[in-house]
């Protein structure tokens, strides 16, 4: 069986899942496809290194660009989108299996793949009816062996690539509630932000007359990182009041690291992660993508003793570490790869 993968080739979440894919699945053929950011002043840099002898198309893949692509390719794995309805159509004149690892604010009814994958539980319900649920794995090799200590001082949280940029109290990790809540926390701590957004943290911070106290060594790291799991680094916990649900890889990713996860609690995140780390969140508002998603808020102050209860109760952070790496097992490529070799492979 011959295996294509339809891939990008930039440090947003669709490039680190099919870069990953593709350095564990081994296709032989891969389509890069290179889409513009024209809407934003700030593009990422696109490495099509990361594929070497790769097929590229600027833009959305032509008729042209799919039919030399899958000559000869018995199935094809692509994530979160088919790219139009171009591929279905060849795919299923050729007799071509297709295989979508959708997300579901972004699930299109219109597609036609042959297997849908689901990467988490969130409305579970609402796919359709031959979903599959198989959860996007983690390169846990990447990661180097964690030395925590006994209490965390070192706290990360992971912008990403907001795509709500006007709308920030839309933005799915919860930026906003994070900096909040760290109004009130009275312990010594570092927190680091990473965003590939120059200047949306600093504008949160404004609009929001955010105060951070002095107990608080708030570090704001802008722009792109090569390689994603340096972002764990030195760090002890994550703190993500993630706003709506679905695939969630700075949270698989921080397990992978060995270091636990706060989080609100809502579907997906109460479905995998244990009760400990989560927080009550309210809802706040909704927006269409596809689907219609609805948002919750963490509350700040619930939020804010969560974090303490990390940087101070030994018990608790001792009993996370040890969850995290159990949970970090679960979701690496080695434990999860036989999976996708039965469905991409068969």
């Amino acid at each position: 069986m011959r295996l294509g993968l339809i891939a990008r080739a930039d440090s947003r979440g669709l490039g680190v899942q099919t870069k990953a894919f593709h350095d564990n699945m081994a296709p032989a053929k891969t389509l890069v496809v290179c889409t513009s950011e024209a809407a934003s002043a700030q593009p990422l840099p696109i490495r099509t290194n990361w594929y070497p002898g790769a097929q590229t198309c600027p833009g959305l893949p032509s008729a042209g660009d799919l039919d030399d692509f899958l000559n000869d390719i018995d199935t094809v794995y692509t994530a979160e989108t088919g790219y139009g309805h171009l591929l279905w159509d060849i795919a299923e004149k050729r007799n071509i299996r297709t295989v979508l690892h959708a997300n579901f604010e972004f699930l299109n009814t219109a597609d036609r793949p042959t297997q849908w994958l689901a990467p988490s539980l969130w409305r579970i319900t609402e796919w359709p009816n031959h979903t599959i649920h198989l959860p996007f794995p983690v390169e846990t090799d990447k990661f180097p062996t964690p030395h925590l200590p006994e209490l965390p001082t070192h706290l990360l949280h992971i912008v990403g690539r907001p795509t709500q940029d006007r709308n920030t109290d839309l933005h799915r990790n919860g930026t906003i509630d994070l900096l909040a809540a760290l109004q009130h926390v009275t312990q010594p701590c570092t927190v680091t932000i990473r965003c590939q957004h120059e200047t949306y943290v600093d504008h949160l911070i404004a609009a929001h007359s955010i105060r951070i106290p002095n107990n608080v060594n708030l570090k704001i790291m802008r722009g792109d990182l090569l390689n994603y799991w340096d972002a764990y680094q030195d760090q002890h916990a994550m703190i993500l009041p993630r706003r709506f649900g679905g695939l969630c890889l700075p949270a698989n990713e921080a397990v992978a690291a060995g270091i636990p996860v706060v989080m609100t609690d809502i579907d997906p995140n109460n479905t995998w992660l244990p009760k400990p780390w989560l927080v009550p969140a309210t809802p706040a508002g909704s927006f269409r993508a596809k689907q219609i998603v609805h948002c919750h808020a963490a509350d700040p102050a619930a939020l804010a003793t969560k974090i303490s209860q990390l940087l101070t109760d030994p018990q608790w952070y001792t009993d996370a570490k040890k969850v995290a790496t159990h949970l970090g097992r679960r979701l690496s490529w080695q434990s999860l790869k036989p999976m996708y070799e039965q469905i991409c492979i068969g």
